[in-house]
């Protein structure tokens, strides 16, 4: 995989799952497909997601579809807290003098510096933004129904 990864938030996992992802969401993975960008998300981002049997049951459908063998869509990788990245996580709400209840987004935005950077999928660009403010090379870019 070349070029920083896009990196999905609770709203980009989220997208992923439904039947018929928005249309700009579908065009950034077609483009990250293209260019043979990874596509991220921080496995504990699935705690927001996975809520309720009918929302875990589209989770674990669309993480399942999304494999590395699909020539038709890009791998989605979760990746797992390991205490670098706990770390990261750390410094960036401390930085962002962010308590903990932003621990979720953090992780998001440590995925991202711990790759050298990357564009972040979610519907809370300020709130990313805010975190990722000392992450360099770090992007926002909002997902919605287009």
């Amino acid at each position: 995989m070349t070029g920083a990864p896009l990196v999905l938030d609770a709203a980009g996992l989220e997208s992923l799952s439904t039947a018929r992802p928005p249309e700009r969401f579908r065009a950034l993975l077609a483009e990250a497909h293209r260019r043979g960008r990874e596509v991220l998300a921080p496995t504990l981002v699935c705690a927001e997601v996975a809520r309720g049997r009918a929302r875990t049951a589209a989770l674990e459908a669309a993480v399942g579809r999304h494999h590395r063998n699909s020539a038709e869509r890009p791998a989605v990788r979760l990746v797992d807290t390991t205490f670098d990245l706990a770390r990261q996580v750390g410094a960036i709400l401390e930085a962002a003098k962010a308590g903990s209840e932003r621990i979720v987004d953090a992780h998001v935005v440590a995925v991202c510096v711990s790759y050298g950077g990357g564009l972040v999928v979610t519907s809370d660009p300020s709130d990313i933004a805010e975190l990722a403010d000392g992450a360099p090379a770090t992007r926002v870019r909002t997902t919605g129904p287009s």
